[in-house]
């Protein structure tokens, strides 16, 4: 990157030196504990900036480059609604078809919504299911198939009514990539890699964390433990590719966004004007769906009084500007991509590190870039900080509200058994060494001891301790004084929302 890269534009933008940015991402990574991170910025057509810092690995000595490969987790739902787009701009879908119509073992639990769910419901956050349903079923990763995914939708029972309420869902988008192959006749790695990747020289990418595995410039995930940064080694599965799988870098997400910020176009040293996907396609991905409230940091200080999300990119707006944005996490990374079409500026980061670093260092590059002069780095930290104070306090005065002197309704022995959900499967509670301790064999990182809370309710203590998720069990018994089932609800507020615990109803398996 040039000292003044953007002479000729407004004087803000030529303040913006690689040595501004570097500090603005070392500042971040020193505040969030961050190991690594990789940011690219595209402005005016051109790639102005595209680096790495830090490690790849705590206590190793490789460095993070602008080629590292990092888990881009929900960034990737963007190529997902690409690759659709690419479908229907061939007339091979549209839009409005039903899903039923491609997939017909397709079921939501209301057989109306069912007949009516189309490929842009798929997408858009809007099925009337609550936040995260089902996740629970690829988060932690554990065994977990393409067909488990789409026979678990008719027995997540909804929330609120059909296209009424934005609730996340990762779920939908696993049967959109199940969609694309359908529809292409290839498997949706195969679908991206080819079709998008390819397309765009993305060549060090990977539609899938499996494709990346034995690519040796690849960052190694990260989580905070009690304030210990360590290294974690849960992965995403490639049933989970289309919701948050795609593993990418600072340099090829650069040429993602000169694709987005040009409205579709590919920048080929010879055909500046191939058009990879259309712009009326551009327009439908871009354009606002499911309406939702304003993120109180953006409505304080940038002045954001809408929020939208449109097909696999969030709509709202930044000092007066549309900006389009998402932000991904999986276990022991974090991403956030921003674009300014206005500005013709675009900002990617991404750490490996479970953090609000990535979207502290592309708010506070776009502010640089406008001549804004909030502190984000500050304001996303102190954001997280009051956040983390919230949930302690509200985890400390259940402790203390707690019938301490309570015991179990019946004998340790009597809740031993075999508890089945019916989107979920089978759960285990043992007796051992005279210790209740939860098991499900669907992924083993779900396990551990249970201790004991206040009268039939239990405290799922996860041996693996990177998990941050314990969560209440608790016991409710027949009118004979039997074990009937379990009801679960994760404990502390800033427990991950993948963890749906309060999804569950684990009825006692009879034989």
């Amino acid at each position: 990157m040039k000292k003044h890269p953007f002479e000729g534009h407004d004087s803000a933008a030529d303040q913006v030196t690689e040595e501004t940015i570097d500090a603005v991402v070392q500042r971040a990574m020193k505040l969030f504990q961050v190991p690594g991170m990789a940011v690219s910025v595209v402005h005016g057509g051109e790639v102005v900036y595209s680096k790495g810092h830090g490690v790849r690995e705590i206590g190793g000595a490789d460095m993070v480059d602008a080629d590292t490969l990092f888990q881009i987790a929900s960034v990737s739902k963007a190529f997902t609604t690409a690759a659709l787009a690419l479908l229907v701009d061939e007339e091979k879908l549209s839009w409005q078809d039903k899903v039923i119509d491609h997939l017909p073992t397709f079921r939501m639990y209301d057989p109306w919504v069912t007949r009516e769910f189309t490929i842009r419901d798929l997408l858009t956050h809007r099925s009337g299911l609550g936040l995260g349903a089902g996740d629970l079923l690829t988060f932690p990763p554990g065994d977990t198939s393409v067909d488990d995914v789409i026979r678990a939708m008719r027995f997540l029972k909804p929330t609120s009514s059909f296209r009424s309420e934005f609730a996340y869902d990762n779920l939908l988008y696993i049967i959109a990539g199940e969609v694309i192959a359908e529809v292409s006749g290839l498997s949706f790695p195969d679908f991206v890699e080819r079709r998008l990747m390819q397309a765009l020289g993305m060549s060090d990418s990977r539609a899938s964390e499996p494709r990346a595995e034995g690519m040796r410039n690849r960052a190694t995930p990260h989580v905070l433990v009690d304030g210990e940064l360590q290294v974690t080694s849960l992965t995403e599965l490639e049933v989970s590719a289309a919701a948050g799988g795609l593993q990418s870098s600072a340099n090829d997400m650069a040429k993602w966004l000169q694709m987005w910020l040009s409205r579709g176009k590919l920048a080929l040293e010879h055909d500046v004007e191939d058009q990879l996907i259309s712009d009326k396609q551009i327009n439908e991905l871009l354009s606002p769906v499911t309406l939702l409230p304003p993120k109180a940091i953006m409505k304080k200080n940038a002045g954001a009084h809408m929020n939208a999300y449109a097909l696999g990119w969030g709509v709202t707006s930044f000092y007066g500007q549309p900006m389009y944005e998402h932000g991904g996490l999986l276990w022991g990374m974090t991403t956030y991509v921003a674009m300014l079409p206005e500005e013709n500026l675009a900002v990617f980061a991404t750490s490996n590190q479970m953090t609000s670093a990535p979207r502290a260092v592309v708010f506070e590059i776009l502010d640089q870039f406008l001549g804004g002069e909030k502190d984000w780095i500050a304001l996303c930290h102190d954001e997280v900080t009051t956040q983390r104070q919230e949930a302690e306090k509200t985890v400390g005065e259940a402790a203390a509200a707690r019938k301490a002197g309570s015991k179990p309704s019946l004998p340790l022995q009597a809740y031993v058994g075999t508890y089945r959900d019916p989107w979920y499967g089978d759960i285990f509670i043992e007796l051992v060494d005279g210790c209740l301790h939860f098991r499900s064999p669907r992924s083993s990182q779900l396990a551990g001891p249970l201790e004991h809370f206040q009268f039939d309710t239990f405290i799922a203590r996860w041996t693996d301790r990177q998990l941050m998720a314990d969560a209440y069990v608790s016991f409710s018994l027949t009118p004979e004084g039997s074990i009937d089932r379990i009801a679960m609800k994760a404990i502390s507020p800033l427990t991950d929302f993948s963890y749906d615990f309060h999804d569950l109803d684990l009825r006692r398996v009879t034989e």
